[in-house]
C-alpha cells in the first residue's frame, strides 16, 4: 500500500523544527533531500510544515509561547517568511520551486473555496511545483481556524486525495503511555480504529511549542482514514525515515483506512462549527438513523442555539444521544414554521443504526 502511494502529504511539527537558535537548518536539509529523492522517483508531494510562529519567537528573543490569539498572529506574520526562507533556499540545491499556502477553515468549508483550493494544488503539482502548507495564522480567528497542522495536514489531504498521510513527530509513532515517562511503554504498529486507541491510551494533546500532541494527531489521523487515506505516524529524526518508509520499511505506527465519507459529508463533520442543537422525537429518530429520511420540523422537540439556514446542527435524541450532525434547511426562529429541517444529503449519521 505505501509502496504504491504516489500523492503524498507529509506533516512536520515545531518540535521538529526547533533548534537552539531557531528554525533547525539539520533537519530541513535532511527533510528536503528525502522529499527531493521522493519527487525524482515521480512522487507527487505536498508539505504542510509548522514553524512560522515558532520562528517569529526566536526572531524576536522570546522563550514562551503566545498569550493570545493576537500574539500568535503577529508572531507569525513574523516567521512565516522565515520559515518559506529556509525551505526555499534548501529545495533549490535540487532545482525544486516551492509555494506557499496558507489556508483558513473558511477555504475548506464553503464548497466553491475548496474547489478552488483542490485546483490550485492540481495546477502546482502539474507545475512540478512542492506546495508549501500552513495555517493563515496572521487572518485567522477563532471561528475560522483549523487550530493545528494536525489537523490541517488530515484536511489537506482530502482536499488533494492523497494516497498517503505521513505526520512525522519526535516520537517513534504511538505508544500506549508515554515512552519518556513509562520504560514499559510499547509501540503500536497499527491502528485500525483511532478513536477507540483514543479512548483506551491517556493521551498528551500539547506540547512546549506546538499544539498537538498524540491525542491530536490520532484525531487527525481518524478524520483522513474515514476519507479511505491511511496514515502513518512516525519518527521525524530517524534517518531516511520518508524513504524507508515507501520502501516498505515498518516504521511507526500505521492507521488503516476505513469507510468513505463523500466530501460534503466530510465538510459537514469536520470543517462546519455547529451552531445549534436539535432534540428530536423516536419517530424522527427512526425515520432518520434507520430510514435515511429527512428529518422534518415535526419531528424537533426541543431548539438550542440561535443559527441561520446554512449553518451546521448537531441533531440529538430525547435520550440526550447524539444521532449526529447536519445542515440546517431553515434558521432556529423559522422551525417550528417551516416543514423541513434537515434534508437526508445534508445529514452525516454518527450513531450506529
Amino acid at each position: 500500500m505505501l509502496k504504491r502511494a504516489k500523492r503524498i502529504v507529509v506533516k512536520v511539527g515545531s518540535q521538529l523544527l526547533a533548534g537552539e537558535g531557531g528554525l533547525k537548518r539539520e533537519f530541513i536539509d535532511s527533510l528536503t533531500l528525502q522529499l527531493a529523492t521522493l519527487k525524482e522517483q515521480g512522487r507527487e508531494l505536498i508539505l504542510v510544515s509548522s514553524g512560522a510562529v515558532l520562528a517569529g519567537i526566536k526572531a524576536l528573543g522570546l522563550n514562551r509561547k503566545p498569550f493570545s490569539l493576537s500574539e500568535k498572529q503577529a508572531l507569525s506574520a513574523v516567521g512565516q517568511p522565515y520559515l518559506m526562507a529556509e525551505y526555499r533556499d534548501s529545495f533549490k540545491r535540487f532545482g525544486i520551486e516551492i509555494a506557499q499556502v496558507l489556508l483558513t477553515a473558511e477555504d475548506l468549508r464553503s464548497k466553491e473555496r475548496f474547489l478552488n483550493a483542490k485546483n490550485t494544488f492540481s495546477a502546482l503539482l502539474k507545475f512540478g511545483v512542492l506546495p508549501i502548507v500552513n495555517e493563515n495564522d496572521t487572518l485567522s480567528t477563532e471561528e475560522i481556524k483549523i487550530g493545528d497542522n494536525d489537523n490541517l495536514s488530515a484536511h489537506v489531504s482530502v482536499l488533494v486525495e492523497a494516497d498517503l498521510l505521513v505526520i512525522l513527530t519526535t516520537s517513534n509513532g504511538v505508544y500506549d503511555k508515554d515512552p519518556t515517562k513509562y520504560e514499559d511503554a510499547r509501540p503500536i504498529p497499527v491502528i485500525e480504529e483511532p478513536e477507540k486507541a483514543l479512548s483506551e491510551y491517556n493521551f498528551s494533546s500539547q506540547t512546549s511549542f506546538g499544539t498537538g500532541g498524540m491525542a491530536t494527531k490520532l484525531k487527525a489521523a481518524a478524520k483522513a482514514a474515514k476519507k479511505g487515506i491511511p496514515v502513518i505516524i512516525a519518527g521525524g529524526k530517524q534517518e531516511r525515515v520518508l524513504e524507508r518508509l515507501l520502501e516498505g520499511e515498518r516504521l511507526g505506527t500505521l492507521i488503516m483506512p476505513s469507510k468513505k465519507l463523500k466530501a460534503k459529508g466530510y465538510r459537514i463533520l469536520y470543517l462546519m462549527e455547529p451552531k445549534g442543537e436539535l432534540f428530536i422525537d423516536e419517530g424522527a429518530e427512526k425515520a432518520l438513523v434507520k430510514g435515511g429520511k429527512s428529518l422534518l420540523s415535526k419531528g424537533v422537540k426541543e431548539v438550542k442555539g440561535d443559527f441561520k439556514k446554512g449553518d451546521a446542527v448537531k441533531v440529538f435524541n430525547l435520550k440526550g444521544e447524539l444521532l449526529g450532525k447536519g445542515i440546517a434547511r431553515c434558521s432556529s426562529k423559522e422551525l417550528f414554521n417551516s416543514k423541513l429541517c434537515i434534508h437526508r444529503d445534508d445529514f452525516v449519521l454518527l450513531k450506529e443504526v
